[in-house]
């Protein structure tokens, strides 16, 4: 496999300092699979927590260094197909950062077995605002016949905080790595859960216009994988949050 470029959804992303933000980037390859071995290093610096990062369904591992404040996903089995090209990257940013200045949080760096193969920074501006709220309610679960795998259902409320907004998405990352959508939603689905987010958006249009002030709920129901059981844990959405498009 052959990376060609890791590019950042923007070249600055405008974030609140000390909230945990959830980060988009597009990994350009030649569409092979990556070989076992190869690894995608996330470095945090200036005071950031790496909180997680999405991978493949199957196949990879991630593993965490505190002396080095890096998180670093490897490929441990044959992959059947490329990465797919969108991606996730989720960590809180420090207290008190200083809104006049770009800084960098983390850098991504990707490995093939034998060399480096880029390394790219990820840099914010702390001057953002929480324009969106978001907030969950846990309203039921069963086990899935076919599967064997447990099914959690979450009412998510949004709202608008000071001004309107036709174009919004809201996530979920650090889900367990085969999670699925169990029905489908009513907006688009951005990342199905599969590799540890979930995110759904808005489609085009002013259909689901968000007021400040009043509140749209949004049902979704997540399978959780056989092997991961019952647990407490999933009766909440990790590192749920939503942003304007």
């Amino acid at each position: 496999m052959e990376l060609i470029d890791i590019r950042m959804d923007d070249f600055v992303s405008h974030i609140v300092s000390g909230e945990t933000v959830t980060l988009g980037f597009t990994m350009l390859t030649d569409g092979t699979p990556p070989p076992v071995g190869s690894r995608m290093q996330f470095r945090a610096y200036n005071g950031a927590a790496f909180v997680h990062a999405s991978m493949p369904a199957s196949g990879a591992q991630m593993s965490y260094s505190e002396a080095s404040k890096s998180a670093t996903l490897t490929i441990t089995e044959d992959q059947l197909e490329g990465w797919n090209p969108r991606r996730t990257l989720t960590f809180t940013a420090p207290v008190n950062m200083d809104p006049s200045e770009v800084c960098e949080m983390l850098s991504i760096v990707y490995y093939q077995p034998r060399y480096e193969a880029g390394n790219f920074s990820v840099l914010v501006k702390p001057d953002g605002e929480q324009a969106i709220s978001a907030r969950q309610v846990f309203t039921a679960k069963w086990q899935d016949i076919v599967t064997g795998g447990w099914v959690y259902s979450y009412d998510v409320m949004v709202q608008a905080n000071n001004q309107s907004f036709a174009q919004w998405k809201f996530s979920s990352a650090g889900l367990p790595v085969g999670t699925k959508i169990y029905a489908n939603p009513w907006l688009d689905v951005v990342h199905d859960a599969k590799e540890g987010i979930v995110e759904l958006a808005t489609p085009p249009g002013d259909k689901y216009f968000l007021i400040p002030g009043q509140e749209v709920a949004i049902s979704i129901q997540l399978l959780y994988p056989a092997a991961s059981g019952q647990s407490p844990a999933f009766e909440s959405l990790p590192n749920l949050m939503a942003f304007p498009r």
